[in-house]
C-alpha cells in the first residue's frame, strides 16, 4: 500500500483524465497507467475517520475476492486527504445505465448476465462475505459485456446461524426483514436484492412502487408487485422465489443456480498462487526491481510494484498488447468535450449521495435526496401487467412482525414509478463481524498511522 504525503504519487503513476461516476463514498475517475497505457478506474474517497470502516471493508473484500466477475483491485494509494483505489476499468457502464438508455434486457441476454452475477455472489457467499448493496448501479460490464461486480464498501463477514444487525444498503433493494429493523441473514438479503435487480433489468421498472416510502415499505413487507405480460413463466417463477417475504423460505444461491431459467455460468477462476515470470520480465523491462516486486506481492502491499504487476498480468490474461512507455501515445482528450456517461461505480442519480448512520432505514422525517426510479416506457403493442401470484409465504406461527396477509392483485394498467427517496443508509452501530478484522497486519499498521495523521490534522484545525 502506497502512503505518501501528497497526491503526486497518483499523478506520477497515472494520467488521470476525467470523472466517470460516483460511488457510495467517493468519485471515480478514468486514468491511464503511465508506463503501460492501460486504462484503470481510480476511486477517490475522502480520508475521513468516520468512513475508515467502509474503506477497510472494500479493501479487504477486494483483496480476498479473485473472480472473473468481480472488479479487480490493483493498488491502494493513501494520502492525508484521500484514499485512492486503483481498480480494473469496466468500459461497458453499469446495468442501470444500460436499461435506462436501451430499455429492458431481452431474457436471453438477461440469462447470461444474471448467471454471471449469481456466480460472483456464490463465490462471495462461499467465503462468508455478503455484499449488502446489490443493485444495477453496482453491476458493471466490461468491453465484452461480461459482469464485474463492484462497490464492496458495505460488505461484511457473515457466519451461518448468526444474524446481522446493522441496517444499511439502498432502501428499495432491502429485504422485508431489513425494512422491519430485524436481525437478518446476510445471504438471504442478498438473494432478495438480486430478485429486485432481476425484475428491474427484465422489465425496466422497480417491482415495489408508490408515491411515498411508507407505501413502498408496505409493498416490500407484504411482497406486493406486478409481473408484466411479456415475462416468461420460468422467469416469473424465479422472481417469485427470490422475492419470498419469509427469509427462511427464500432459496440460497446454490438452489437458484439449479433453476431451469438460469444458465449456469462456468467460471474460470484464475490461480493467485504462482507469480507469472513473463509479467516479471515485462516489469523488469520497465525498470522495476524483480525482488522488490516479489516482496510486494508476498506481503500484499498493494503499492506501485504490486499494482503494476497486477495491471500488466490482467492485460496479459485478456490477451491484449502493452503499449510500453505510452505517456506520449495515449490519445489526448478533448477538453471541450462533455465527459462520458457514468461508467463505473455510479450512484442511482449519478451524484454523490449523503448517507447518515443515525437514520432509520425508511426515515422520512429527515430530508433525503430525491430520486426518480427508472421508468422505461411500454411499447404500444405490449400487454399490460399481470399480477404476481406469489404468496407471502409467512406461516401464522412464525414471527408476527412479518405480515402474513395475502398480497393484493396487480392493477390492470402498467405500473409507473413515482418520485421516492433512493437514499442509501450507512450501517448503524451493531455487533456485525467487521471486514477490517481480516486485514493484513501490515495494512492495519498503515491505517493506524493514517488515523493518527487524521486526528493530528483535526487537532490543528480545532
Amino acid at each position: 500500500m502506497d502512503s505518501h504525503p501528497n497526491t503526486n504519487s497518483l499523478n506520477s503513476q497515472y494520467m488521470v483524465l476525467y470523472p466517470i461516476g460516483h460511488g457510495a463514498f467517493g468519485s471515480v475517475q478514468l486514468a491511464y497507467h503511465r508506463l503501460t497505457g492501460i486504462p484503470v478506474a481510480v476511486k477517490v474517497i475522502e480520508n475521513l475517520e468516520e468512513d475508515l470502516r467502509f474503506i477497510l471493508s472494500e479493501m479487504v473484500a477486494l483483496d480476498k475476492l479473485h473472480h472473473p466477475n468481480i472488479i479487480r483491485l490493483f493498488q491502494v494509494l493513501v494520502t492525508p486527504e484521500q484514499v485512492c483505489f486503483i481498480t480494473e476499468f469496466a468500459p461497458g457502464g453499469d446495468l442501470f445505465q444500460r436499461v435506462m438508455e436501451e430499455g429492458r434486457l431481452q431474457e436471453e441476454e438477461a440469462q447470461k448476465i444474471f448467471g454471471q452475477i449469481l456466480s460472483a455472489i456464490k463465490y462471495c457467499h462461499d467465503l462468508d462475505i455478503v455484499h449488502r448493496d446489490l443493485k444495477p448501479e453496482n453491476i458493471l460490464l466490461d468491453e465484452e459485456g461480461n459482469v464485474k461486480l463492484a462497490d464492496f464498501g458495505l460488505a461484511t463477514k457473515y457466519r451461518a446461524g448468526t444474524l446481522l444487525q446493522r441496517q444499511c444498503g439502498t432502501k428499495t433493494f432491502n429485504a422485508p426483514e431489513q425494512v422491519l429493523g430485524l436481525g437478518y441473514d446476510g445471504k438471504k438479503t442478498d438473494v432478495w436484492s438480486l430478485g429486485v435487480l432481476l425484475y428491474f433489468i427484465t422489465t425496466g421498472n422497480h417491482p415495489f412502487q408508490g408515491d411515498t416510502m411508507e407505501e413502498i415499505q408496505g409493498k416490500i413487507v407484504t411482497g406486493k408487485y406486478d409481473i408484466p405480460a411479456h415475462v416468461s413463466g420460468q422467469l416469473e417463477n424465479l422472481i417469485h422465489l427470490m422475492l419470498t417475504v419469509a427469509p427462511e423460505r427464500r432459496p440460497s444461491i446454490e438452489v437458484l443456480q439449479q433453476h431451469p431459467w438460469i444458465i449456469k455460468y462456468k467460471e474460470n477462476i484464475p490461480s493467485e498462487t504462482f507469480v507469472d515470470p513473463k509479467v516479471l520480465d515485462t516489469l523488469s523491462d520497465l525498470g522495476f526491481n524483480k525482488n522488490a516486486v516479489l516482496e510486494s506481492l508476498q506481503k500484499n502491499k498493494y503499492d506501485q510494484f504490486m499494482g503494476t504487476y497486477l495491471i500488466v498480468r490482467e492485460q496479459a490474461r485478456k490477451g491484449l498488447p502493452l503499449a510500453l512507455g505510452c505517456t506520449t501515445s495515449v490519445k489526448p482528450v478533448d477538453a471541450g468535450a462533455a465527459p462520458p456517461a457514468s461508467l463505473a461505480y455510479p450512484s442511482v442519480s449519478g451524484l454523490p449521495q449523503k448517507r447518515r448512520a443515525s437514520e432509520p432505514i425508511f426515515g422520512l422525517h429527515t430530508q433525503p435526496s430525491q430520486q426518480h426510479l427508472p421508468v422505461v416506457p411500454t411499447a404500444p403493442a405490449q400487454k399490460v401487467a399481470r399480477s404476481a401470484s406469489m404468496p407471502v409465504h409467512c406461516p401464522q406461527n412464525k414471527s408476527p412482525t412479518i405480515s402474513s396477509a395475502t398480497p393484493s392483485r396487480g392493477e390492470t394498467s402498467p405500473s409507473v414509478c413515482s418520485s421516492i427517496s433512493e437514499e442509501e443508509t450507512l450501517p448503524s452501530p451493531g455487533t456485525d463481524s467487521d471486514m477490517e478484522n481480516e486485514l493484513n497486519p501490515q495494512n492495519i499498521r498503515c491505517f493506524q498511522r493514517l488515523c493518527r495523521r487524521i486526528r493530528a490534522c483535526l487537532s490543528r484545525l480545532c
